[in-house]
C-alpha cells in the first residue's frame, strides 16, 4: 500500500482519510498488528495531525466501527422508508441487515474487530457503540412492529417495548460468537460452534415468540455464518519472553 501524499485538507476530510486508512490496515494486518505510525505513514499525516482527531488507536477503532454502522444505518433507512411492503417482509429485511453487512465486507477483518472490541479495556467504548446502534435501530424496528400489528401479522401490546426487547436479545448472540471466535483452532472449536448455532437459533425463536409468529419465521439470514466464522484464521499473537 502506497502512502498518501501529504496535502492540506479540511478537518472533516482529514478525519475521514485517517478512518479510511485505518480500516484498510485493520482489515489487512489486524488491529493488534497495526500501529498508529502505520496509519500515519499510509495517510501521510503527522502525529500532531492524528492526535488532533483521535486520542488513541482504540478511539480510532471505534471511529471505524461508527463508519461501518453508518453503512448499516443507510440500508436501515431504506427499509424504514418502504411504505408498500408488508411488515413481515420489512422485518426480515431489518433482521438480515447485520448478516448482509458481514457477508459483503471482509469478514475475517470484522471477526478481528469484534474480538478486540470485546476485550476488557474496551468495555466502555463497546457499550457506547452498542448504545448508538440501538438508538438508531429502535424507532425503525418499532415502526415495523406497529405496521405488523395493524396488518394483523404480529400480536404485540406494546410495539416499543417489543422492539427494545428484540434489540436486547440480539446482544445475547455476541457472547456465543465471542466464545466461538476464541475457540477457533482449539480442541473446543466444534463444541463452541454448536453453541453458536444454538444461540442463533434461540435468538430468532425468541423473536418469533415476542411477535407472536410461528416458530421458524425469522432467521439470521446467513445459514453458513457459523462455518465461515470457525474457518477464519485466528491472529498469531507474539509469544511471551
Amino acid at each position: 500500500m502506497k502512502p498518501t501524499k501529504r496535502k492540506n485538507m479540511q478537518p472533516e476530510a482529514r478525519r475521514a482519510q485517517l478512518l479510511g486508512c485505518a480500516q484498510m490496515l485493520f482489515f489487512s494486518k489486524g488491529f493488534e498488528d497495526t500501529t498508529v505510525q502505520d496509519v500515519l505513514d499510509l495517510a501521510g499525516v503527522s502525529k500532531g495531525g492524528f492526535y488532533h482527531h483521535f486520542k488513541s488507536k482504540d478511539e480510532l477503532l471505534f471511529g471505524v466501527l461508527d463508519g461501518m454502522a453508518e453503512g448499516v444505518f443507510s440500508h436501515m433507512s431504506v427499509v424504514a422508508s418502504d411504505e408498500t411492503s408488508p411488515a413481515i417482509d420489512l422485518l426480515h429485511s431489518f433482521l438480515h441487515l447485520r448478516a448482509n453487512y458481514l457477508r459483503e465486507h471482509e469478514y475475517s477483518g470484522q471477526v478481528e474487530f469484534f474480538r478486540v472490541m470485546n476485550q476488557e479495556k474496551n468495555i466502555i467504548l463497546h457499550e457506547r457503540f452498542k448504545r448508538r446502534v440501538c438508538e438508531d435501530a429502535m424507532p425503525i424496528l418499532t415502526k415495523i412492529i406497529k405496521k405488523g400489528c395493524d396488518e394483523g401479522s404480529f400480536t404485540v401490546t406494546d410495539a416499543e417495548t417489543a422492539a427494545e426487547l428484540i434489540l436486547f436479545v440480539s446482544g445475547f448472540l455476541d457472547f456465543a460468537l465471542l466464545r466461538a471466535i476464541d475457540a477457533r483452532g482449539t480442541d473446543t472449536a466444534d463444541h463452541a460452534a454448536q453453541k453458536l448455532q444454538a444461540a442463533i437459533d434461540m435468538q430468532f425463536l425468541t423473536v418469533d415468540r415476542i411477535l407472536g409468529l410461528p416458530d421458524g419465521t425469522t432467521d439470521f439470514g446467513w445459514p453458513e455464518a457459523v462455518d465461515v466464522t470457525m474457518a477464519t484464521v485466528p491472529p498469531i499473537l507474539p509469544s511471551a519472553k
